[in-house]
């Protein structure tokens, strides 16, 4: 039986459940490559997914961009330990020491502190990202830098900065010559108007009881596309999936080195939860190994790109909907297990004391969700209200139940959260200081 058929009835459930349009996915294992698409590009039109079709994919950017970086590195031109004002002098942050100290490593482990979920929209120009980062002055500096893994797409769109001062040329071009064109890439890119000379798909909201519907606005904005901004497909992450598990090289074409490939997939940092940070890569254990891989999600798309290098290993899941990580999550967990006979680990069945219990009581917020968690008869519920930063738009996510795992954590055990971990952090009198859940901090609400 061909690899996706084994895959096609929890495609298709997973879909069903979550209310997704339509998916894509391509698969790499023993040497054997499939692709396959299910369901719309968009709801509106009909027109059917395809392995061909182009999909928003993202954070899974932030892989291509530290990739990108490498080759400078291997160049002996950028130091990933050299301040990044060696490289962007004109960079202003409202922390001055925390500006001076800031190097590429702290921002390739989203250790940086400052608050990283800027998207404000700088125009289409070439100066985009330049005038992006001339206004991380009134960055928040939540943290010192190196002090606590904290989830910084601004951080990565700084790497983008790096780049073009060193090249002289435009983030885009870089990416375009250094690691598109050598790897073959031809239709992945960062631009609506090359995108839609090919079978793309429209980003879906919507499911829950609330109608599924297509959302604009489609691109975007220029100043993020080092952190979210590839347009591709499954054929052409599958392809660059293989660049990495071959240790930076496709056929005749090397894009970085071997050590740079292993650097980037080399715990550098501890995240959250197990977790670990290499550079652009997350690192997860399952079994007896672990995964190096990247998610994304943009306005209406989430995608995720998952790879097993002691196993040769990679699959690639793209949604154009809002709801698709739950549905991306559960179709590689299922390949993990199908193919590679891997399962993540289960979070602890424990007993936590009540008055434990009560403390994770609180409204927090960061300026993607506020998020209250609060004891009922039956235990924790969180009750959450996302702010969408693409569309403007607030949604309110139906309450969910909540398990204490200690005095500091809880998991979401149910709907689109189900498995996120929320950790709390304290002050010295007891007091929350603030709280990490999906990589951000949420910071207590009166």
């Amino acid at each position: 039986m061909a690899l996706l058929e084994q895959l096609e009835n929890t495609i298709v459930e997973q879909m069903e459940r979550w209310e997704v349009p339509g998916i894509a996915v391509g698969i790499l294992h023993d040497g054997q490559i499939e692709f396959v698409g299910h369901g719309v590009a968009n709801v509106e039109t009909g027109a059917p997914v395809a392995p061909e079709t182009l999909f928003q994919v993202g954070s899974i950017s932030k892989v291509f961009t530290a990739t990108l970086l490498m080759t400078l590195v291997d160049e002996g031109r950028v130091d990933v330990d050299a301040p990044v004002v060696t490289y962007v002098p004109e960079l202003v942050l409202r922390d001055s020491a925390a500006r001076e100290a800031i190097t590429l490593r702290h921002l390739l482990t989203h250790t940086a502190g400052f608050f990283g979920d800027r998207f404000d929209d700088h125009g289409e120009g070439d100066d985009a990202l330049a005038r992006a980062v001339a206004a991380f002055a009134d960055l928040p500096q939540q943290t010192p830098p190196g002090e606590t893994w904290t989830y910084c797409n601004a951080g990565i769109d700084l790497v983008g900065r790096v780049i073009e001062n060193v090249l002289g040329t435009t983030f885009e071009s870089a990416m375009r010559t250094r690691v598109f064109e050598p790897l073959g890439l031809e239709r992945s890119t960062y631009f609506a108007r090359e995108a839609i000379l090919h079978s793309v798909a429209a980003g879906h909201a919507g499911g829950g009881g609330e109608p599924v519907r297509t959302v604009a606005p489609w691109p975007v904005p220029r100043r993020t596309n080092p952190a979210g901004g590839v347009v591709s497909n499954v054929l052409e992450l599958i392809r660059f999936a293989g660049c990495h598990l071959n240790d930076g090289s496709v056929g005749p074409a090397r894009i970085i080195t071997a050590d740079a490939a292993i650097r980037m997939r080399t715990i550098q940092t501890v995240a959250d939860f197990g977790r670990s940070w290499g550079f652009g890569w997350l690192m997860r254990p399952v079994g007896d190994t672990h995964t190096v891989e990247h998610g994304g999600a943009t306005n209406g798309f989430t995608a995720r790109l998952l790879t097993v290098p002691e196993r040769t290993f990679a699959i690639a899941v793209l949604t154009n909907s809002d709801n698709g990580s739950a549905a991306h999550g559960a179709i590689a967990n299922a390949a993990l297990k199908q193919f590679l006979d891997l399962a993540s680990p289960e979070l602890p069945s424990v007993t936590v004391a009540p008055e434990a219990v009560q403390a994770l009581q609180g409204h927090f917020r960061h300026d993607l969700a506020d998020i209250t968690f609060s004891v009922d008869g039956n235990g924790l519920v969180m009750n959450r209200v996302d702010h969408e930063p693409f569309r403007s738009e607030d949604e309110v996510i139906p309450p969910a139940r909540a398990r204490a795992l200690s005095a500091s954590e809880l998991v979401i055990e149910e709907g689109i959260y189900e498995g996120v971990v929320a950790e709390f952090f304290w002050n010295a009198d007891g007091s929350p200081r603030f709280i990490r859940i999906g990589g951000r901090l949420g910071f207590p609400v009166d």
